[in-house]
């Protein structure tokens, strides 16, 4: 598919210019199914609305008349709301969010038939389209583009993993375009030397070839660059007040005692069949009781007695309530027997100290230390330059319990301690938030997402804590301030959270407990040699491909017509130029302007001997891979053909036909190498550094 000047591809009034590597990537994803693979704040959702508007002619018409429609997928509610706001802002389409707060769940095939008819780009979590496959409210053979936001998400039996597995059924050549985007490309936790197998795996599944631009090192400039900085803390327990200590022994002493119970009791009701419909999220299938116990224990050993304190008071409203749902009440008495007693117990404790006190003595160190960090961005500490300077911050947890008792701990310190008085915090936990909540936290809780991702934005709260549900693609563009609270388990989980620090003066901050300070070292070390892999590679592709564009690259002499010393324009810098030149022509319309490549296979008969030689004696020191048994070792290779033609508005008007070369990429940059020569020619680029001569400049001459 060829890209044309006449696409409306942003609206005008946004100003929107995309730039060359997103422009590079969308012409990409015009000619394959490709995984776009960019570092978080870069842009990736701009390639979608260029694709989308590109194709925007295929669902403008009814699906009566044979139109067809765009399905935007994303993993979260958030991201639903985000994405679709987006796309309404840089296309002009309609388009519409769906999750299951709308009610999705219920609804027929009438009423998605009249959603599929009214809009032209529709966005929705993952699961609420498997749905829409399964029951056949919608044929997959009506979408023309399929996009995969965070598509690393893709595994298992994951939602977006289903809706591949159900297109994979489908006819090849009605299959809808597929683009995914992505910041970390795999979950799971890895060795760097596993780093091309699992993201090979990922490519194999989504049917898509995984592509970063051919210049990263522009990327980089233009993407989330947060000051990474870690901070320790003393480890658990050992600096906690002796005071503190002794009633951290008696709470946990009391949880020992109720374990056993809550074991016979799992039994009974496992035998009973009585499942308790309050269950804490991605715990599994286990009883509330275990759960109360479960989240009591880990909050005193990671945040102190106030956390168990906390986490008793807000258990016991809830298991009440559960425990009118079942036969048998007494297992459920001795656990709401326990939670009293560590409330009281600890509000004894508390009893003796000032309520500034108490939250500094009854708190680990962790705690402490994050306080630490949290000061250092009060309004007090900007510098005398900087007086509109607002924290912007994020701390993300692993544990919904964990995001609860800091929220609350976060709002009680900020009335006892002047220091902190500046600190406006909310908190959001996913979906299902609201089940183990008080009655004022659910009313907090109940807030949809929007809003309080609206009240972040406008400054009304200017701390989120936050469980993993903001980790992906969420954009804050004023955040200052990433803490991640938790050990993260992942370079999935580094990456999402790291990305979500978008301010040009930010900071990534991590919390790391003295005796697992090494252990951390590693794990980023390891993290950043994945980092580095990743980029390095520039594209992930066959490797036949990577050594041939090497050689050639090593071959082709760059064009510098002022000699050694002079600027210059390589092979590989030559696309990126091309893109960089379209994106600053005057444009006559509401359009982006972007150069039109036409690559097509051509027979070696039909070209020059000579070079048709050249090509043949770099093949031959190709490495061969071992052949099956009883068949001949030899290297297979195609023969491409690219012509270029710019938009109207460059002097440039010819076709420019490039040389046959073996691989795509080498094809499209011989010609792109070509032109700049031209244009340079024409006083296009500049002679100091051979860039575009701007709009203005050609003006003033």
């Amino acid at each position: 598919m060829e890209a044309t000047e006449n696409t409306q591809l942003v609206k005008h009034n946004e100003g929107v210019t995309p730039r060359d590597y997103q422009v590079e990537l969308f012409q990409a994803a015009l000619d394959d199914n490709i995984i776009v693979y960019l570092p978080t704040g870069s842009g990736k959702t701009l390639i979608a609305a260029l694709l989308i508007n590109e194709k925007s002619n295929e669902v403008t018409k009814s699906l009566n008349a044979g139109g067809r429609r765009t399905v935007f997928l994303v993993p979260t509610i958030v991201l639903a709301i985000q994405q679709a706001a987006y796309l309404r802002n840089h296309t002009c389409l309609k388009v519409q969010e769906f999750y299951g707060g709308m009610g999705v769940d219920l609804w027929g095939r009438g009423k998605w038939q009249m959603e599929f008819e009214n809009n032209h780009v529709l966005v929705m979590t993952a699961q609420i389209f498997v749905d829409i496959l399964n029951h056949a409210f919608f044929s997959p053979y009506q979408l023309n583009l399929l996009v995969f936001d965070e598509c690393h998400s893709a595994v298992k039996d994951a939602p977006m993993r289903q809706v591949l597995t159900k297109l994979h059924s489908c006819d090849v050549a009605r299959r809808p375009k597929i683009l995914g985007l992505t910041a970390a490309l795999f979950r799971k936790r890895c060795k760097p030397r596993e780093v091309h197998g699992i993201i090979k795996q990922l490519s194999e599944t989504m049917g898509c070839v995984v592509r970063i631009p051919s210049d990263i090192q522009t990327v980089y400039r233009s993407s989330t660059k947060p000051c990474e900085v870690v901070f320790q803390h003393d480890d658990f327990d050992t600096a906690l007040d002796p005071v503190a200590r002794e009633l951290s022994t008696l709470v946990q002493s009391l949880l020992l005692s109720c374990r056993l119970v809550v074991q016979n009791s799992l039994q009974h009701f496992q035998a009973d069949g009585l499942w308790n419909p309050y269950t804490v999220q991605n715990t599994g299938k286990t009883d509330i009781l275990s759960d109360a116990i479960k989240d009591i224990a880990f909050l005193l050993e990671n945040f102190g007695p106030y956390g168990a304190f906390h986490c008793a008071q807000v258990y016991i409203p809830i298991l009440e309530t559960a425990k009118m749902r079942v036969r048998k009440v007494s297992d459920f008495n001795k656990v709401i027997t326990l939670c009293y007693q560590i409330r009281e117990i600890c509000a004894s404790f508390f009893a003796n100290y000032s309520a500034k006190d108490r939250l500094t003595v009854f708190v680990q160190p962790n705690v402490i230390r994050l306080l630490d960090i949290i000061r250092n961005f009060s309004p007090e500490h900007c510098d005398p330059g900087e007086k509109t300077f607002k924290m912007c911050c994020i701390i993300f947890v692993e544990r919904r319990s964990v995001a609860s008792v800091l929220y609350h701990y976060l709002k009680d310190i900020r009335v006892h301690d002047t220091t902190l008085e500046f600190v406006k915090p909310l908190f959001t936990m996913g979906q299902a938030a609201a089940s183990n909540a008080t009655l004022t936290e659910s009313q907090i809780l109940n807030m949809k997402q929007k809003e309080i991702m609206r009240d972040f934005r406008e400054g009304h709260c200017n701390l989120v804590v936050a469980t993993s549900v903001l980790e992906e693609g969420i954009d804050i563009p004023e955040c200052n301030l990433i803490i991640r609270f938790d050990k993260f388990r992942t370079y999935c989980d580094y990456v999402q959270t790291k990305g979500r620090a978008r301010s040009v003066r930010a900071f990534y901050c991590i919390l790391v407990s003295r005796s697992d300070t090494e252990k951390l070292l590693e794990d980023l070390a390891q993290f950043h040699s994945i980092e580095q892999q990743l980029v390095a590679t520039s594209n992930i592709e066959e490797d036949k491909d990577a050594i041939l564009d090497n050689m050639f690259g090593q071959i082709i002499e760059p064009y510098q017509p002022f000699g050694e010393e002079g600027p210059r324009v390589t092979l590989q810098s030559s696309i990126s130029l091309i893109n960089r030149y379209c994106s600053q022509l005057v444009s006559h319309g509401p359009s982006v302007l972007v150069p039109t490549w036409n690559i097509k296979e051509v027979d070696e008969n039909l070209i020059d001997p000579l070079l048709l030689q050249r090509i043949k004696e770099l093949v031959k020191r190709l490495p061969i891979p071992k052949p099956p048994p009883n068949q001949a070792a030899t290297v297979s290779y195609g023969l491409y053909q690219c012509r270029l033609l710019l938009p109207k508005s460059s002097p440039l008007q010819e076709e420019i036909v490039g040389e046959p070369m073996p691989t795509k990429r080498l094809a499209k940059r011989t010609v792109a190498l070509r032109v700049c020569q031209r244009l340079h020619m024409l006083k296009e680029l500049d002679d100091l550094h051979l860039l575009p001569v701007s709009h203005r400049n050609r003006v003033m001459q």
